[in-house]
Formats: structure tokens, sequence, C-alpha cells
């Protein structure tokens, strides 16, 4: 099976993911301690972000369904992959470096933050 159709690479994604969550939940807490099987958790759901947000501005649309420019369409979906990859890679970082009890709160206002702006440029050029 190669990863060039879209089916191979969304079972290899879901393979990858769920193997991880698998292979953190095995590693607990005999081998890994429970805080740093969360963060890890947390690092791979904003790598999942940063994964499909990177692949955003390569879909190709129908040019029919857009209702501006096909040149304004692309560059909102470049800013909406920017702005998701760094919203995915901040998720990552506050897993990681964020107190325990507060990681998932503070990644998720920052996911949160760049969906936001991705979302109001996608309306601001479809008016």
């Amino acid at each position: 099976m190669t990863a060039t159709n879209p089916i191979g690479r969304s079972v290899l994604g879901a393979v990858f993911i769920l193997g991880g969550a698998a292979l953190l939940n095995w590693l607990s807490p005999a081998h890994l301690s429970v805080e740093w099987s969360q963060r890890l958790m947390g690092t791979l759901l904003g790598a999942v972000v940063v994964v499909y947000a990177n692949a955003i501005p390569k879909a190709l649309a129908s040019l029919a369904s857009v209702r501006c420019t096909p040149a304004q369409e692309q560059a909102a979906r470049r800013f909406a992959g920017w702005s998701l990859v760094l919203g995915g890679l901040a998720y990552m970082l506050a897993s990681l470096l964020a107190p325990l009890e507060h990681a998932s709160v503070v990644g998720g206002v920052l996911l949160a933050i760049a969906l936001f702006a991705a979302i109001l440029r996608y309306v601001r050029i479809n008016g």
C-alpha cells in the first residue's frame, strides 16, 4: 500500500493516531509517568492539527463553489493553513510546557484563536 492515495493516507494517519494513543496508554504508568503520558497525548493531538492544517492549502477546490476570485480563495486557504499550523504548534508547546492542570485550556485557547483568525479571514473575503 502506498501513501499516495487519499484513503491510504487517511488509514495511515488513523493508525498513527490510534497507535500513538495505545502506545502511550500501554507505557503508562509502568514505563512513563501519567503526567508525561498526558503531555505527550496533547503533543500528539497538536501534531494532528499541524498535519491536517498543512494539507488545507494543497486541497483543490472546485472553482464553481468559490464566491471570490481563485487567488483570494487560495490566499485564504494559505492563511488558514498557516494560522492552524501555528495554533497546533502552540497546542503542542502548551501541552509540553504549561502546568498540567492548565495545559489543555491554554492550548485550546491558543488553537481557538488561530481557528477564529482563519474563519474571520474566510468570512472577510467571502463577505
